[in-house]
């Protein structure tokens, strides 16, 4: 049995990454086996409060200036200097782990509790799990389920001191008096501190002991009665920014430009656009292809002529040869092949992660509508940006890889002239005369195959209902799978096509 022991905060203080300040020199108390409620407007700090004393901002994060002082029993702890451990988090949302059964999210967290939990009550667990199997899966689980179970994962943890955000956001009135009834015992039974954010406060007021709120006014913690009329004059007082007052003149110009009806055409540029920057023109983008080129530049022609079947004396005599066709290869299968198994490998992983997200989270139903043809602006936007990317990256990477082939070659041979090179690298493509266009058209036809295929099955990939991140992270992986494997086909098909005699 734990001993029962308060919780102190003293002098807390909250700077953002941006340099708002939201709480300044605030203190507060939360007894053993006192249920306090955190309560203040949007935006007032209550999250960076709770994530103040679980240690997630802090000293991990210097963009944020976090100070005050812990105390619980005999130990203190300097949040400007030391992340706190003291507090167990019920994150917003339950954050649990996706891939683990119900069971499974217990077990890690019991794996990787404190040694000295062997003489730990499940009891209060135990009545949370009640009516959940051990091994259902997380997406099977009711809202209320996964919010009983990330609380059970929390005290299995072993905490002395429970933090719940928002945890009876999204729940029916009968569940969130449900969950409130349960928190309360838990407080009561282990004779712990517990400390819950909200915003939706009237099925856990009657059962809390006391109620903070968040001056933003005057950037302090505040005790307040606990009855809701009081506390909603409070809520009133604050000064909350623009909600609730009447928009200026500037600022309501600025938003009727949004509101008007305008041409729905431009939808499309816009996401093609966006597609195009992310799948194409992007730095990291262009570096890696451009890496690609330079790689199989140097490799093409260091190991042709290292490693040239004839080598020796007759290497002198056959280096026109040689270089044109690795020229030859490089130009019209190698190169086009990779850059296709490069581009098509990211861009599925890509598209499918996006449509994925997209899909999670209600994007195309809210669409829907919303009379947006979001399938149409999407898919279109898609294959124009992958498809257009394909073809200028594949260039891109030409330019590379030759780049990087002359380099290599001028290590071989440096008393050889730039003009020697040049005129045997392309030779091959020079002397194919008016069929250099359809030597160049073969290459487009694999390149657009290529992407048009990678992008359909990204698309029907990411498309596909998802019930969790873990079903993104598949779908990502099965969308670079085939998305390269019809890549390899379509280059395949269209070789022998070329080269059929």
């Amino acid at each position: 049995m734990k001993l029962a022991t308060d919780l102190t905060v003293s002098g807390l203080t909250i700077r953002t990454p941006a340099g708002v300040l939201l709480v300044e020199d605030a203190s507060f108390e939360a007894a053993h086996g006192e249920l306090v409620l955190l309560i203040g407007p949007s935006g007032s700090g209550k999250t960076s409060i709770i994530n103040a004393l679980c240690g997630l901002i802090g000293e991990r994060d210097s963009a944020w200036q976090v100070a005050g002082l812990i105390q619980f029993g005999d130990r203190q702890i300097d949040l400007a200097k030391t992340r706190s451990d003291l507090c167990g988090l019920v994150f917003q949302g339950n954050a649990l782990f996706d891939d683990l059964s119900a069971g499974e999210n217990l077990r890690i967290a019991a794996d990787h509790s404190p040694q000295s939990r062997a003489g730990y009550d499940p009891t209060p667990v135990l009545s949370l799990l009640s009516d959940i199997h051990p091994d259902k899966t997380v997406a099977a689980c009711s809202g209320g389920q996964k919010q009983r179970i990330a609380i059970a994962r929390t005290l299995v943890a072993d905490h002395p001191v429970l933090v719940l955000d928002e945890p009876n956001s999204g729940l029916d009135i009968k569940s969130s008096r449900r969950l409130a009834s349960l928190i309360k015992k838990i407080c009561t039974e282990r004779s712990m501190p517990v400390i819950i954010a909200a915003h939706h406060v009237d099925d856990l007021l009657p059962l809390a002991d006391k109620v903070l709120l968040v001056d933003s006014t005057t950037r302090s913690i505040i005790r307040v009665t606990p009855d809701m009329l009081a506390i909603e004059a409070e809520l009133m007082r604050l000064d909350v920014g623009t909600g609730g007052r009447p928009a200026t003149s500037a600022n309501a110009d600025r938003w009727r430009k949004h509101i008007r009806r305008g041409s729905s055409a431009k939808w499309f540029g816009r996401y093609f656009a966006e597609y195009f920057w992310v799948l194409c023109a992007s730095p990291y983008m262009l570096a890696y292809v451009g890496l690609g080129g330079i790689i199989l530049g140097f490799v093409s022609i260091w190991f042709g002529f290292n490693y040239h079947a004839f080598g020796g004396y007759l290497k002198s005599i056959l280096h026109d040869e040689t270089l044109a066709g690795i020229g030859f290869v490089q130009t019209t299968i190698a190169v086009p092949l990779v850059a296709s198994i490069l581009v098509v490998a990211r861009n599925s992983a890509v598209i499918s992660a996006d449509l994925g997200n997209r899909q999670l989270s209600s994007q195309f139903r809210a669409m829907g509508n919303l009379n947006i043809p979001g399938l149409g602006y999407l898919v279109a936007s898609i294959i124009a940006a992958n498809t257009l990317s394909l073809l200028l990256l594949t260039v891109a990477a030409l330019a590379t890889a030759s780049w990087s082939a002359f380099q290599t070659w001028y290590f071989f041979f440096p008393d050889q002239p730039f003009e020697f090179w040049q005129e045997n690298y392309f030779r091959r493509l020079i002397e194919s005369g008016p069929s250099l266009l359809i030597e160049i058209g073969w290459a487009a036809c694999k390149i657009v195959l290529s992407s048009i295929l990678g992008s359909a099955a990204a698309i029907i990939i990411g498309l596909r209902p998802k019930t969790s991140v873990v079903s993104i992270n598949n779908a990502i992986a099965e969308a670079i799978v085939i998305g390269v494997s019809m890549a390899l086909l379509a280059h395949a098909f269209f070789a022998i096509l070329q080269f059929w005699r």
